[in-house]
C-alpha cells in the first residue's frame, strides 16, 4: 500500500469491545500474565498490523490536553503528520465524543485540519480522503451507532453520536434521491455521505477497498456540501 494514512482516535476511550490485551507482571514474588481494559488506542495497534506501521501517522497522545494549545499551535502539531498523509480514519467509538468543547479535543481539530487545502513553501497540502472505522461497544455490537429496519432494508446512523465537523459531512450530498418506506424518506444515493462509514470487522477485511472509496468521494467532493471548519 503506497498510500500514507493518518488516524484520529480518542486515545483513552475503554467503551470498545475487550481486545486481549496481555501483560507479565510480578505478584506476591511471582510473574504472571495479567490483562487491562481495551482503549481505542489498541485498535490502532491491530491497523498498524494490517496496513503497515511504515504507512501510518498517528493522532493524538496518551493525556496531551489542549488547554494551553492556540489555533496556530495546534495547526503547527498538525502540521507535519497530516501534510504527509492522503486519507484520515478516523477511528469512531462510543465514548470518543466527551462533554468539553469540541474546540478542546483532538480528533475535531484533526479532521478540519486534513480537510484543509493549504499552501505551503515547496508544495500544497491537498485535502485529505476521509473516513470513519466504527468501533464495536463493550457488548461487541455496532447498534450504539447503527441500527437495522429490515423491513425497510435500511440502515440509521446515529450522527448525533459524532463531533459536529464529522456530523455536518454525513448526508450531505447536494442531490439528494429517496425512495419511501414504513412513511420515513429512505436515502438512494450510492454514497450519501462525504464522511462514510463502516463496521471495524467489515474494514478489516477489505481496508484497501473502503481506502480506495473514500478517495473516489474526495475526488467527486464538489458532489458534497463538505464543511472544513469547527464552527
Amino acid at each position: 500500500m503506497g498510500r500514507k494514512v493518518f488516524i484520529s482516535y480518542k486515545y483513552a476511550d475503554t467503551k470498545v469491545a475487550k481486545l486481549d490485551i496481555a501483560y507479565f507482571e510480578q505478584v506476591d514474588g511471582m510473574w504472571k500474565w495479567n490483562y487491562r481494559l481495551t482503549k481505542a488506542r489498541d485498535y490502532v495497534n491491530k491497523l498498524q498490523d494490517k496496513i503497515g506501521r511504515d504507512n501510518i501517522n498517528l493522532g493524538e497522545k496518551d493525556g496531551e490536553s489542549l488547554a494551553q494549545f492556540s489555533d496556530k499551535n495546534i495547526e503547527t502539531s498538525l502540521k507535519k503528520k497530516i501534510r504527509q498523509s492522503s486519507v484520515t480514519i478516523i477511528l469512531v467509538s462510543k465514548g470518543m465524543k466527551t462533554a468539553e468543547s469540541e474546540n478542546d479535543q483532538w480528533v475535531p481539530w484533526e479532521v478540519s485540519y486534513s480537510l484543509r487545502t493549504i499552501p505551503g513553501d515547496n508544495y500544497t497540502k491537498q485535502m485529505n480522503a476521509i473516513i470513519g472505522v466504527v468501533l464495536p461497544d463493550e457488548t461487541g455490537n455496532y447498534d450504539w451507532y447503527y441500527t437495522s429496519n429490515i423491513n425497510c432494508n435500511c440502515v440509521t446512523h446515529h450522527t448525533g453520536k459524532l463531533f459536529k465537523i464529522l456530523k455536518d459531512n454525513t448526508f450531505n450530498v447536494l442531490s439528494k434521491t429517496f425512495r419511501e418506506c414504513e412513511g420515513e424518506k429512505i436515502y438512494t444515493n450510492e454514497e450519501v455521505s462525504f464522511f462514510k462509514t463502516v463496521k471495524w470487522d467489515e474494514f478489516m477485511s477489505f481496508p484497501n477497498y473502503y481506502i480506495d472509496k473514500s478517495i473516489e468521494i474526495k475526488n467527486n467532493k464538489l458532489a458534497y456540501d463538505v464543511h472544513i471548519n469547527l464552527d
